[in-house]
């Protein structure tokens, strides 16, 4: 075991990505925070003396940053400076520490203790870290490009039984596991079938030592089924939900409450969906009429799509709630058969902001196969390029173009997209490499490179990339390795370089449908399916980045016929949480807890009923046809 927290220590250092989220610092009172306003941060030691802008430059310097205050107002930190989205402006403010709380303040001499500088549109809107607390998972794969990436830690040495679980009646856990200060928020699905309350969609704040619950809020019946995840605004939590509606709760006034109180609700218009005369969507692609998409925040505005096709940018602030900034609708056709409009509908996935080509852009994709490249200040349409159409050629889902689902940021300009058949548990596809600006490949090509696999959400550090991979039914049965060689394409975890070569391959696992997450040189991969199956599924596992060997794998209990996952772990301070359709959240550490039955665990089993699993079966038969055929 020495040796291997030896070796992931190494690792840490081997596979610093191209920025450095916070983590625990070991520094006295005398600190600076740097909040991008996009889930990433910097801790820094200070020193007394000089200003508050001296003390923050040198903590930009400590983290590689650039910066630029003149007159000693600093306007420009690492790739933000002050600029609009919309009407909205969003700036460089300064916090102290007084104890309790963030307060905004006007620069000054600074003697000592605890400073911020954030990039928020509003005083009223304040970094979610804090001195006591200083790390958080503030939105969906941790930050607005989606990285992936924990500047903390996780645990080498997981106890069984794990530190704390919880469980539900109120259904499905598919949310990812929000942190901030002392608290853990995600939501649940409701129970299909179920009468009453449990029927219902649920947000639920964790006390993230224990599993307590803090609060809860039950919101009204939607689609049947959540899968969004919720974002940290300050102290501020948005959640997006099948009923159309976007909640603003306040977490501080919840916690005292004991329940959700809200500061405003965003009510989405449900009747956008272009229609043919026969009252058909027009577009080609499959449809979900689920509203919002999961948001992700940055510059001081969420963004996000929804299931008729828009993809919007708003403001969220205590004094005003939601107020939108603008809103983006691809053209759509009339017609359905021969459909040349490009606008598509837009599930669960979340966008992905990151500067490219000088500018900071919003890229989405939408089940109509396109991917949507905009400006985030304006919302002006860069390129939409379409990626796939399979077309004929789409067995699981005959005429549907597919879906741009996952979208990672290469760090250097590049793109990577992953691109399916559109099915929830998709059979077909392949991923390409782009470029962030065009939408291209060099000189005009289509693009860079092509895995012909289907590659799961990526993780980028150290010039490489961390997916799980499974077999296309139609793709390619080999993959190329950096060392010129090739082997058989298999369902595990691989290393590829930026050229999109394998450097190194796991051993097999059933299937990890969430998006790896890297922290302190180690990747977190959650299975997706059942605990019945383990170990070939319903475990969590670590794998050293740097190798790919497998550090530990635990099993997921408490757990059901159906305690399917698509949940990425979330990692910070020492522990790994987690959660899955058993309708639980489990808590991983080094620290044992109580035996399964001590802490009243509700069985919760939907089984074939739920309409996920029916999905699942009728994909698994398509894909034993095509196994069958092509292989």
């Amino acid at each position: 075991m020495r040796a291997r927290i030896a070796a992931a220590v190494l690792l840490a250092v081997l596979c610093i990505p191209a920025y450095v989220p916070s983590a625990d610092a070991d520094g006295g009172a005398d600190t600076v925070l740097i909040d991008m306003g996009n889930g990433i941060t910097y801790w820094s030691d200070a020193q007394a003396g000089g200003t508050c802008a001296d003390a923050a430059r040198a903590a930009a310097k400590a983290a590689g940053l650039g910066f630029d205050a003149p007159g000693g107002t600093v306007t420009s930190i690492g790739n933000m400076s002050n600029h609009g989205v919309g009407p909205q402006q969003c700036s460089w403010r300064l916090y102290r520490w007084e104890g309790d709380a963030w307060r905004e303040s006007s620069d000054g001499a600074y003697s000592g203790g605890a400073i911020a500088y954030g990039f928020y549109p509003d005083g009223s809107i304040a970094p979610a870290e804090t001195p006591p607390s200083r790390e958080a998972w503030t939105m969906h794969r941790g930050d607005s490009a989606s990285s992936g990436i924990s500047g903390s830690r996780g645990t080498m040495d997981p106890k069984s039984p794990m530190e704390w679980y919880r469980t539900y009646t109120t259904g499905y856990v598919d949310s990812s596991l929000i942190v901030a200060g002392d608290y853990l928020f995600h939501t649940t699905g409701g129970r299909y079938g179920a009468g009453g309350t449990d029927k219902n969609p649920w947000v639920y704040c964790l006390d993230r030592s224990t599993g307590d619950i803090v609060w809860s809020f039950m919101m009204a019946y939607g689609q049947g089924y959540e899968v969004t995840s919720p974002v940290v605004v300050g102290d501020m939590l948005v959640v997006t939900a099948t009923n159309w509606n976007v909640y603003c709760f306040d977490i501080p006034a919840s916690a005292a409450a004991g329940e959700g109180v809200l500061i405003d609700t965003l009510a989405l218009p449900k009747d956008g969906f272009p229609y043919t005369a026969d009252g058909d969507v027009a577009w080609r692609g499959r449809t979900f009429y689920t509203g919002a998409t999961t948001p992700v925040y940055d510059s001081g505005a969420l963004y996000f799509g929804t299931a008729d096709g828009h993809i919007s940018a708003y403001t969220v602030t205590r004094g005003r709630g939601f107020e939108l900034l603008w809103d983006y609708l691809p053209p759509a056709s009339g017609e359905k058969e021969g459909y040349t409009g490009e606008r598509g509908c837009f599930y669960f996935h979340a966008p992905l902001v990151t500067d490219a080509g000088g500018r900071r852009m919003v890229f989405m994709g939408s089940y109509e196969g396109y991917l949507y490249a905009l400006d985030a200040a304006t919302g002006g349409e860069v390129y939409t390029e379409r990626l796939i159409d399979l077309d004929g050629a789409n067995k699981p889902h005959p005429g549907t173009p597919g879906s741009v689902a996952g979208i990672t940021d290469m760090g250097d300009g590049r793109l990577l997209v992953s691109c399916t058949d559109g099915g929830l548990s998709p059979q077909t596809g392949y991923t390409v490499c782009i470029d962030a600006a065009t939408g291209r490949g060099p000189g005009g090509s289509d693009r860079y490179w092509t895995i012909d696999a289907m590659v799961g959400g990526g993780v980028v550090a150290g010039g490489r990339f961390y997916s799980y991979v499974q077999p296309s039914a139609n793709g390619a049965k080999e993959l190329g390795f950096a060392d010129g060689s090739s082997q058989a394409v298999r369902m595990a975890v691989y290393a590829f370089d930026g050229d999109g070569k394998v450097v190194w391959v796991s051993k097999d696992y059933a299937w990890i449908k969430a998006a790896l997450t890297l922290a302190d040189g180690v990747l977190y991969g959650n299975d997706y399916s059942a605990g019945i199956y383990y170990p070939s599924g319903g475990g969590v596992t670590a794998l050293a980045a740097e190798s790919g060997s497998e550090l530990w794998r635990i099993k997921l209990s408490p757990y059901s016929r159906d305690s399917y996952s698509m949940v990425s772990a979330t990692v910070l301070g020492g522990k790994v949480y987690v959660g899955n359709d058993y309708g639980a959240v489990y808590c991983i550490s080094d620290v044992a807890g109580p035996q399964i039955g001590d802490s009243g665990e509700i069985q919760v089993e939907a089984g074939l009923r739920h309409w996920s699993w029916a999905a699942l079966a009728a994909a698994a038969v398509v894909c034993l046809a095509f196994l069958k055929r092509f292989y």
